[in-house]
């Protein structure tokens, strides 16, 4: 794509299969995109595997659009604020503590293949977070093959294909493929059934305490932050978003509460391991950038476990992520979006199910933009 750009420009169009795609580099066209058009691009690129965004009750946050979206967004906000996420750092530094362990031998034996222990840490952490898991399981868990081979199938896989090819035979498509799914135990709906399995679990022990009279103590984990979710505000009703205000439901319902915690799996596993093994990547080719993280480390980390308010303080290691994920954006896709009626984005018209992909590789090496080092792995700038 970032060859392409070159060639045509900041703007121009491709199809997959018969789905018009316009391809934008603009930085106005897209703050239009994003921002001053959102009522008309609230819907993410449509998955082939996708399913009904408007009436499914497994649909997560990433998948709903409109005021749906605007709901599941409410009610999963307080589940990332600062005060959820310090309930869950104990557990985050753990596993984390547990890939030290584990990654000690290899110190002094050269060249390694680090993504596989990234791999491991960011499923045992969702596991742990998301999925009931209790304890660490570093290369024993079942689900790390399972979500990699996920993450491993090409866009020429036969379902993908033909999806692409045939819009209107997505429907089928995912019925079969689910079917077979199902039959044979893969990847999804193996995943899927954990995450349910872990959901009704948690919710059968909530059932009994409160039999037994006993009050639900601090959360564990998401799934009792998900349970506990409640919201006060308002989405308005009507497709521009700018009509008559109606509550919202202010909890969130079964399905949606194992729907967001398999989202953790989508959203996570693959994304933040590759996050990390770029950084390491890019500190292992440029020593003096490692050691000025090192120096920053030691500084404020004097013991073996960090304090979650010592996490703000380490403000170059906030500079060397930012800057590995400038380099090597990952999850491009998540910057597209379905156009849900004709309008325009600058001078240009834009046809309903029009999907706009963000060029967020052209974007991030950009010249005009981060300078002539662009190329460069420079944490300071």
């Amino acid at each position: 794509m970032k060859e392409w750009t070159k060639q045509y420009g900041k703007v121009y169009g491709i199809y997959e299969g018969l789905i018009k795609v316009l391809v934008v580099s603009d930085l106005d066209m897209l703050q239009e995109l994003f921002i001053k058009k959102f009522d008309y691009f609230h819907g993410r690129k449509n998955l082939v595997l996708q399913g009904d965004v408007d009436n499914d009750d497994r649909v997560h946050v990433f998948e709903a659009r409109g005021l749906r979206w605007k709901r599941l967004r409410a009610l999963s906000n307080p589940t990332f604020s600062s005060s959820a996420l310090k309930k869950i750092h104990g557990t985050v530094e753990d596993s984390a503590l547990e890939l030290v362990r584990l990654l000690s031998p290899q110190a002094d034996r050269g060249a390694f293949n680090i993504h596989v222990y990234y791999q491991e840490l960011t499923m045992d952490i969702i596991c742990r977070i998301a999925l009931g898991q209790r304890t660490t399981n570093f290369f024993n868990n079942p689900l790390v093959n399972f979500v990699s081979n996920l993450f491993m199938r090409s866009m020429r896989w036969p379902p993908f294909l033909f999806g692409h090819l045939i819009p209107p035979a997505r429907p089928f498509i995912k019925w079969t493929f689910l079917k077979i799914a199902r039959l044979f135990g893969l990847s999804g709906s193996k995943i899927y059934e954990i995450a349910t399995d872990a959901v009704h679990l948690r919710l059968k022990q909530r059932e009994e305490d409160s039999k037994r009279g006993i009050e639900p103590g601090e959360p564990a984990d998401f799934i009792d932050l998900f349970i506990d979710a409640v919201s006060d505000e308002k989405i308005e009703d009507g497709s521009d978003f700018s009509k008559s205000e109606l509550h919202i439901t202010k909890r969130l319902t079964t399905p949606e509460i194992i729907a967001q915690c398999f989202v953790f799996l989508l959203a996570g596993f693959d994304t933040t391991a590759n996050s990390l093994a770029y950084a390491s990547y890019l500190l292992a080719k440029h020593p003096e950038k490692q050691k000025r993280l090192i120096q920053e480390v030691d500084e404020y980390c004097k013991g073996e476990t960090i304090e979650y308010e010592t996490l703000g303080k380490l403000k170059y290691m906030d500079c060397v992520a930012k800057e590995a994920l400038r380099l090597y954006p990952l999850a491009a896709f998540a910057s597209s979006r379905t156009c849900m009626k004709d309008t325009t984005l600058g001078d240009i018209e834009i046809e309903k199910e029009t999907t706009v992909v963000a060029d967020v590789w052209t974007i991030h090496r950009d010249k005009t933009i981060w300078g002539a080092d662009a190329e460069e792995f420079v944490p300071e700038r």
